[in-house]
């Protein structure tokens, strides 16, 4: 689990600074599309979100406690819930939600099912 946490948190990072980039780009200059400030605003929110959960994930890797999965469940139950209001402006940010919610999701699940909680 140490190990899943590590890339898990260096690949939410990854994709916080892509949202960053997508929102400005796509969202306030509207490079490739029209500008849309909503989107682009709940974008960078869930950037943030994103670099919250992967920052704790890399902070807690090696902790049995359930401290740093409870924090990032509701970070990124947050960001699923973002995820699936910004859909309705741009369809990829249902992925995004998708993407949050399976991971905060899954590692709760994983760490109370393995019982490493001491």
């Amino acid at each position: 689990m140490r190990i899943a946490k590590l890339v898990v948190g260096i690949l939410l990072l990854v994709l916080a600074a892509w949202l960053l980039v997508d929102a400005i780009v796509n969202g306030i200059l509207g490079i490739w599309t029209s500008p849309n400030y909503i989107y682009a605003t709940l974008e960078i929110i869930l950037s943030g979100l994103f670099v919250g959960a992967g920052v704790v994930y890399i902070i807690q890797e090696n902790n049995p406690f359930l401290g740093g999965d409870i924090t990032n469940l509701i970070l990124l139950i947050v960001g699923g819930i973002i995820g699936i209001a910004g859909g309705f402006f741009n369809s990829w940010m249902f992925l995004y939600a998708v993407i949050s919610l399976a991971v905060g999701i899954g590692f709760f699940i994983w760490h109370v099912k393995i019982g490493e909680n001491v």
